[in-house]
């Protein structure tokens, strides 16, 4: 049986120029403080890349994302309604290579 992971596509508004960003995390700690970023390695890269793709303002930006998920084994398989007027969340998932860890069993 096949295991997967997931990733969410994230559109941040409506314009021709909208950012995108791939499992973009935030840590939350005390109240009236901003949120530090915590997304992993592997999707900061990519959110690298698609700012860096955006910085050379040629719009749209979203086929360039699809591309560069596509050649690293992700396959687009729903959009969602992320409850943000305006923001729009793609879904992605590739096969896990390997192995996945067996779930350590409890003590007596």
């Amino acid at each position: 049986m096949a295991n997967w992971e997931y990733c969410i596509l994230l559109r941040v508004g409506t314009a021709i120029d909208t950012k995108w960003y791939v499992n973009r995390t935030f840590k939350h700690s005390e109240p009236g403080e901003l949120p530090a970023e915590a997304t992993e390695s592997y999707f900061a890269k990519l959110n690298t890349q698609f700012d860096k793709l955006h910085a050379k303002k040629v719009y749209p930006v979203l086929p360039a994302a699809l591309n560069l998920l596509g050649a690293d084994g992700w396959d687009l398989i729903d959009d969602m309604d992320v409850g943000i007027p305006g923001d729009q969340g793609l879904v992605f998932k590739r096969e896990v290579k390997g192995k996945p860890k067996a779930a350590k069993k409890k003590r007596k």
